[in-house]
Protein backbone atom coordinates (compact mmCIF):
# COMPACT_ATOMS: atom_id res chain seq x y z
CA UNK A 1 0.00 0.00 0.00
CA UNK A 2 2.80 2.43 0.79
CA UNK A 3 2.76 5.40 3.14
CA UNK A 4 -0.06 7.91 2.64
CA UNK A 5 -0.02 10.12 5.74
CA UNK A 6 2.01 12.58 7.73
CA UNK A 7 3.42 12.55 11.24
CA UNK A 8 4.41 15.13 13.81
CA UNK A 9 6.55 14.03 16.74
CA UNK A 10 8.03 15.93 19.68
CA UNK A 11 10.12 15.29 22.78
CA UNK A 12 7.37 16.74 24.96
CA UNK A 13 4.30 15.58 26.84
CA UNK A 14 0.92 15.80 25.17
CA UNK A 15 -0.09 18.71 27.39
CA UNK A 16 3.07 20.65 26.51
CA UNK A 17 2.72 19.84 22.84
CA UNK A 18 -0.94 20.88 22.63
CA UNK A 19 -0.28 24.19 24.37
CA UNK A 20 2.41 25.00 21.83
CA UNK A 21 0.35 23.73 18.89
CA UNK A 22 -2.58 25.96 19.90
CA UNK A 23 -0.23 28.93 20.08
CA UNK A 24 0.68 28.42 16.42
CA UNK A 25 -2.46 26.99 14.80
CA UNK A 26 -5.47 28.01 16.84
CA UNK A 27 -8.08 25.86 18.56
CA UNK A 28 -8.07 22.06 18.77
CA UNK A 29 -10.49 19.59 20.31
CA UNK A 30 -9.20 16.30 21.71
CA UNK A 31 -11.20 13.05 22.06
CA UNK A 32 -12.76 10.55 21.98
CA UNK A 33 -10.51 7.51 21.48
CA UNK A 34 -9.32 7.26 17.89
CA UNK A 35 -10.38 4.77 15.24
CA UNK A 36 -8.73 3.88 11.93
CA UNK A 37 -11.06 6.26 10.08
CA UNK A 38 -10.08 9.45 11.91
CA UNK A 39 -8.26 12.11 9.92
CA UNK A 40 -6.00 13.28 12.74
CA UNK A 41 -5.08 11.58 16.00
CA UNK A 42 -2.76 12.34 18.92
CA UNK A 43 -1.07 10.20 21.53
CA UNK A 44 1.78 10.08 24.00
CA UNK A 45 4.30 7.32 24.59
CA UNK A 46 7.30 7.41 26.93
CA UNK A 47 6.87 11.14 27.45
CA UNK A 48 6.88 11.94 23.74
CA UNK A 49 3.92 13.14 21.68
CA UNK A 50 2.89 11.91 18.24
CA UNK A 51 0.27 13.10 15.75
CA UNK A 52 -0.96 11.00 12.83
CA UNK A 53 -2.23 13.31 10.10
CA UNK A 54 -3.89 11.70 7.07
CA UNK A 55 -4.85 15.14 5.74
CA UNK A 56 -1.11 16.09 5.73
CA UNK A 57 -2.16 19.70 6.36
CA UNK A 58 -0.39 20.18 9.69
CA UNK A 59 2.36 17.61 9.20
CA UNK A 60 3.80 19.62 6.30
CA UNK A 61 4.13 22.87 8.30
CA UNK A 62 7.93 23.05 8.37
CA UNK A 63 8.25 26.52 9.88
CA UNK A 64 5.77 25.68 12.66
CA UNK A 65 7.95 22.72 13.60
CA UNK A 66 11.01 24.95 13.73
CA UNK A 67 9.23 27.45 15.98
CA UNK A 68 7.77 24.77 18.24
CA UNK A 69 11.20 23.24 18.79
CA UNK A 70 12.32 26.40 20.59
CA UNK A 71 10.13 25.36 23.54
CA UNK A 72 9.74 21.61 23.10
CA UNK A 73 13.24 20.38 22.23
CA UNK A 74 13.20 18.09 19.20
CA UNK A 75 10.22 18.37 16.86
CA UNK A 76 9.80 16.61 13.52
CA UNK A 77 7.20 16.69 10.77
CA UNK A 78 7.41 14.04 8.08
CA UNK A 79 5.37 11.94 5.74
CA UNK A 80 4.79 10.55 2.28
CA UNK A 81 2.12 10.42 -0.39
CA UNK A 82 3.49 7.77 -2.66
CA UNK A 83 0.97 8.09 -5.50
CA UNK A 84 2.47 11.47 -6.43
CA UNK A 85 5.94 10.46 -5.24
CA UNK A 86 5.96 13.02 -2.44
CA UNK A 87 8.26 12.60 0.57
CA UNK A 88 9.19 15.11 3.24
CA UNK A 89 10.84 15.51 6.60
CA UNK A 90 11.80 18.55 8.64
CA UNK A 91 13.60 18.06 11.94
CA UNK A 92 14.53 20.82 14.35
CA UNK A 93 15.99 20.97 17.84
CA UNK A 94 15.90 23.97 20.18
CA UNK A 95 14.98 26.30 17.34
CA UNK A 96 17.77 25.10 15.05
CA UNK A 97 16.91 23.21 11.82
CA UNK A 98 18.68 19.85 11.61
CA UNK A 99 17.42 18.44 8.33
CA UNK A 100 14.81 19.22 5.68
CA UNK A 101 14.06 17.04 2.67
CA UNK A 102 11.27 17.66 0.17
CA UNK A 103 10.74 15.49 -2.92
CA UNK A 104 7.73 15.56 -5.22
CA UNK A 105 8.25 13.52 -8.38
CA UNK A 106 4.88 14.45 -9.89
CA UNK A 107 5.53 18.18 -9.54
CA UNK A 108 9.29 18.76 -9.58
CA UNK A 109 12.25 17.55 -11.62
CA UNK A 110 14.58 17.80 -8.61
CA UNK A 111 14.07 17.38 -4.89
CA UNK A 112 15.54 19.71 -2.28
CA UNK A 113 17.46 19.17 0.94
CA UNK A 114 18.74 21.42 3.70
CA UNK A 115 21.38 20.31 6.20
CA UNK A 116 23.63 17.28 6.34
CA UNK A 117 22.05 13.85 5.78
CA UNK A 118 21.06 12.06 8.96
CA UNK A 119 23.16 8.94 9.69
CA UNK A 120 20.17 6.72 8.89
CA UNK A 121 19.79 8.01 5.33
CA UNK A 122 22.67 5.96 3.89
CA UNK A 123 20.84 2.68 4.54
CA UNK A 124 17.28 4.03 4.79
CA UNK A 125 16.65 6.85 2.28
CA UNK A 126 13.80 9.25 3.04
CA UNK A 127 12.27 8.24 -0.33
CA UNK A 128 11.10 4.83 0.82
CA UNK A 129 7.64 3.85 -0.36
CA UNK A 130 6.70 2.32 3.01
CA UNK A 131 8.17 5.16 5.06
CA UNK A 132 11.14 3.13 6.28
CA UNK A 133 13.50 6.07 5.88
CA UNK A 134 11.19 8.38 7.79
CA UNK A 135 10.72 5.95 10.69
CA UNK A 136 14.46 5.29 10.85
CA UNK A 137 15.17 9.02 10.99
CA UNK A 138 12.57 9.57 13.70
CA UNK A 139 14.01 6.72 15.77
CA UNK A 140 17.54 8.12 15.45
CA UNK A 141 16.21 11.47 16.68
CA UNK A 142 14.79 9.71 19.74
CA UNK A 143 11.17 9.60 18.58
CA UNK A 144 9.79 6.07 18.22
CA UNK A 145 6.81 6.80 15.97
CA UNK A 146 6.64 3.18 14.81
CA UNK A 147 6.33 2.00 18.40
CA UNK A 148 3.53 4.48 19.08
CA UNK A 149 1.62 3.47 15.95
CA UNK A 150 1.94 -0.20 16.87
CA UNK A 151 1.31 -0.05 20.61
CA UNK A 152 0.40 3.43 21.80
CA UNK A 153 -3.04 4.79 22.55
CA UNK A 154 -4.44 7.77 20.66
CA UNK A 155 -7.37 10.16 20.67
CA UNK A 156 -9.08 12.07 17.91
CA UNK A 157 -7.57 15.50 17.27
CA UNK A 158 -9.89 17.99 15.60
CA UNK A 159 -8.52 21.25 14.24
CA UNK A 160 -10.81 24.23 13.73
CA UNK A 161 -8.68 25.45 10.79
CA UNK A 162 -9.54 29.04 11.68
CA UNK A 163 -5.89 30.01 11.99
CA UNK A 164 -3.02 28.54 10.01
CA UNK A 165 0.62 28.56 11.13
CA UNK A 166 2.71 31.37 9.72
CA UNK A 167 5.04 30.48 6.90
CA UNK A 168 8.68 31.45 7.23
CA UNK A 169 12.13 30.88 5.81
CA UNK A 170 11.79 27.15 5.12
CA UNK A 171 8.47 27.65 3.39
CA UNK A 172 9.96 30.36 1.21
CA UNK A 173 12.91 28.13 0.25
CA UNK A 174 10.50 25.33 -0.70
CA UNK A 175 8.32 27.66 -2.76
CA UNK A 176 11.33 29.06 -4.63
CA UNK A 177 12.70 25.58 -5.27
CA UNK A 178 9.34 24.36 -6.54
CA UNK A 179 9.02 27.26 -8.96
CA UNK A 180 12.55 26.73 -10.24
CA UNK A 181 12.21 22.97 -10.78
CA UNK A 182 8.50 22.53 -11.42
CA UNK A 183 7.58 20.18 -14.22
CA UNK A 184 6.17 21.66 -17.43
CA UNK A 185 2.42 21.73 -17.87
CA UNK A 186 2.47 19.27 -20.79
CA UNK A 187 2.14 15.54 -20.19
CA UNK A 188 5.40 14.42 -21.83
CA UNK A 189 7.05 13.78 -18.46
CA UNK A 190 4.53 11.01 -17.73
CA UNK A 191 6.44 8.76 -20.13
CA UNK A 192 9.38 8.89 -17.67
CA UNK A 193 7.43 7.20 -14.88
CA UNK A 194 8.14 3.58 -13.98
CA UNK A 195 5.50 1.41 -12.35
CA UNK A 196 6.52 -0.28 -9.11
CA UNK A 197 5.33 -3.90 -8.97
CA UNK A 198 5.16 -5.28 -5.45
CA UNK A 199 4.86 -8.85 -4.27
CA UNK A 200 1.88 -9.74 -2.14
CA UNK A 201 2.77 -9.76 1.60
Amino acid sequence: MGMHYGLIAATATRQEFLAELIRHAGEFEVGPSATHDDEMTIGERNGHTFVLDTSVMLSSEDDMVLEMSQRLGTVVCAGAETVSGTYWITAARDGIPLRCVFVQHAGMTRGMAIGDPLPTEADHPIEDIDGGGIFAALAWLGLDAAGWLAEGSSDVLRWSGDRHPQSGQIGEIKRSHYERYRRPDDDNWLSQLTAVVRDEP
